[in-house]
């Protein structure tokens, strides 16, 4: 069997968590310095120092002290990786310090359950997006959702996970427009394959794959451990529930010598956008009739013909698509005018031409 590319055609809860599991406190045989040393320590130039305030103001749930830790959150500016000898980026030693003490201060923070405004998160989400998930969920629907439309539209880099989240949290209250964007950004690609006649059949298969940019070699000694967090649909030994929904998030406080760049964990892709979608419709993800990845097989007998039955397959999805559009319309979730914008919007028919050999 020989086969043989034919071409590319173109289709047509919001959750208050007090104390996340794993915090790192003194011993009991180590002395808190005053509070006076403490907040020295926060407001000095010092990333190592801030790093120990930041540690000592949680491990004495030093309330008077968390104001503190917002004006260091609200200064904070997004970092740009420098470029390496070899192509790759990375922070610097400096920029890594001021990272891995503001990455402490957010701990405190979400540890300690401080409200932190709006303009901050937005800052502090390119170089902190599971941070800034966690501390989204617990802002009102009327707060968090300005803020999670612009997540979910222009997420930051590695933010991928920051914006799941926000997607999430916005279907369980959708906003106008939200529905139709959520559809229309699927892609759907079909897979045509194109069979001359009595010749068998054939599959294929793919994947993907993404990176993160270097993380730098640290060598330091005396500085406190970094809490942090790391998103997952599934719940693990100490997860706490983020979102909930068809598909719950969770979230998993860690210790690490210094801040961990969020590679892995969930995205919004066509298939989680799809079944966020059934969410809304209150059906299970099976009762959409449609595939993100739809196959079929045709017998090529002549133009005519091959046209013919490839535009009938086109329009059947459509049709599905529609349907489902209009599911939306009926729970008030989508407008009349929207379903014809809703379809997604980057469909493509990949066709193979199988033959014998």
């Amino acid at each position: 069997m020989t086969v043989v590319p034919c071409g590319l055609a173109m289709g047509c809860l919001a959750l208050a968590v007090n104390t996340y599991a794993g915090a790192q406190t003194h011993s009991t045989a180590h002395k808190l310095p005053s509070e006076a040393t403490i907040e020295n320590w926060l407001l000095s130039d010092d990333s190592r120092l801030v790093a120990w305030g930041a540690h000592d103001v949680l491990a004495s749930r030093n309330e008077a002290l968390t104001a503190d830790l917002l004006s260091l959150a609200r200064e904070w500016q997004p970092l740009i990786p420098e470029s390496a000898t070899d192509g790759s980026t990375q922070l610097s030693k400096e920029q890594s310090n001021k990272r891995d003490a503001m990455a402490a201060v957010l701990d405190v923070l979400i540890q300690m359950d401080v409200p932190v405004p709006g303009d901050t998160l937005r800052t502090l989400a390119p170089d902190f997006p599971v941070a800034t998930a966690i501390l989204l969920s617990r802002m009102s629907t009327e707060d968090s959702e300005p803020l999670a439309l612009d997540f979910y539209h222009s997420p930051p880099q590695l933010g991928y996970g920051l914006q799941y989240a926000s997607a999430a949290m916005l279907a369980q209250h959708p906003p106008s427009g939200f529905p139709r964007d959520l559809m229309a950004g699927i892609t759907v690609r079909a897979d045509v394959f194109v069979i001359l006649p009595d010749a068998p059949g054939f599959g294929l298969g793919g994947g993907s794959c993404g990176a993160c940019f270097k993380q730098p070699n640290l060598q330091r000694s005396n500085w406190p451990s970094i809490g942090q967090y790391s998103l997952s649909n599934e719940k693990e030994d100490r997860s706490v529930l983020l979102v909930s929904g068809i598909d719950a998030i969770y979230v998993k406080r860690y210790e690490s010598e210094s801040y961990l760049n969020p590679c892995g964990g969930p995205s919004l892709g066509p298939y989680e956008r799809q079944r966020l979608i059934a969410e809304m419709l209150g059906v299970p993800p099976d009762a959409i009739s449609w595939n993100i990845y739809p196959t079929t097989t045709f017998p090529f007998y002549s133009d005519e013909q091959f046209g013919r039955e490839l535009l009938q397959f086109v329009d059947q999805e459509e049709q599905k698509y529609r349907q489902t559009a209009i599911a939306l319309v009926d729970r008030g979730l989508m407008t009349s005018a929207e379903v014809e914008q809703s379809a997604p919007n980057s469909r493509s028919t990949r066709m193979t031409c199988v033959e014998r050999t």
